[in-house]
């Protein structure tokens, strides 16, 4: 990690010497927008002179020394051209540094949020040991409590020898506590399930028997009579 942030911290100053330099010349350079256009500008005029020289290499086909016009012909277009290709060449050049710059300033953000969101490596290490030294304090604690129980087993039974000893109270009497699942063997356990789905058939039965015998009693039972008919109303006068 320490070779990392070494390493950063050396990008990170070459990127800034570098990008004080192309600020200091930039100071004096033109904008973008300018270079665009006198580069537009460059190259109209490159394409009207070649397009003169070429008049004049046609011309040199009628004369009878063709080589030599056409050779001073050249001479003569590459001497023209070379302060606008020159120029053109510079805004190239001003292209591709004021890209470089974009990039210094991308790899700068880059490291200065890397910087921000990783935390102190000392906080980080503090929080570490305050984590490992509240586990083994929650150990000890455990292994303690688990060292007294082993050292006092009779207050776990001391509660139900008293209990026992003092006999079965009221509330025991009316309402005696079942003995837990856990005491009964697995035959117990057996016979009281058996008993309960008797109980349960029993009130199956006794219902079904019940529902039989009131139907009986329905069925048993005489016809309502119908009601009688009304008497004929009188005729009219």
């Amino acid at each position: 990690m320490r070779a990392v942030w070494s390493l950063c911290a050396v990008v990170l100053a070459l990127t800034t010497g570098l990008a004080g330099h192309f600020a200091l010349a930039e100071s004096a350079q033109p904008t973008p927008a300018q270079d665009a256009a006198q580069q537009a500008a460059l190259q109209r005029q490159r394409a009207q002179m070649q397009a003169q020289y070429a008049q004049q290499r046609n011309a040199c086909l009628q004369r009878f020394f063709v080589n030599d016009c056409l050779d001073a012909a050249r001479e003569k277009e590459r001497a023209a051209l070379a302060p606008i290709d020159a120029q053109l060449q510079a805004i190239a050049l001003r292209s591709r540094m004021r890209a470089a710059e974009d990039e210094i300033r991308r790899v700068q953000a880059n490291i200065a949020a890397a910087q921000r969101t990783q935390p102190d490596r000392a906080e980080a290490e503090r929080q570490r040991a305050a984590r490992e030294a509240e586990l083994a304090r929650r150990r000890q604690q455990a292994v303690q409590r688990a060292e007294q129980a082993a050292a006092h087993p009779t207050n776990r039974q001391k509660a139900p020898a008293e209990s026992a000893a003092r006999g079965p109270q009221p509330a025991d009497r009316l309402f005696p506590t079942p003995a837990p699942s856990s005491r009964l063997s697995p035959a117990q356990r057996a016979a009281d399930a058996q008993r309960a789905q008797a109980d349960f058939a029993a009130r199956q039965k006794a219902y079904a028997e019940k529902q039989a015998e009131q139907a009986r009693q329905n069925a048993a039972k005489p016809p309502a009579a119908p009601l009688p008919l009304p008497p004929p109303s009188a005729p009219l006068r």
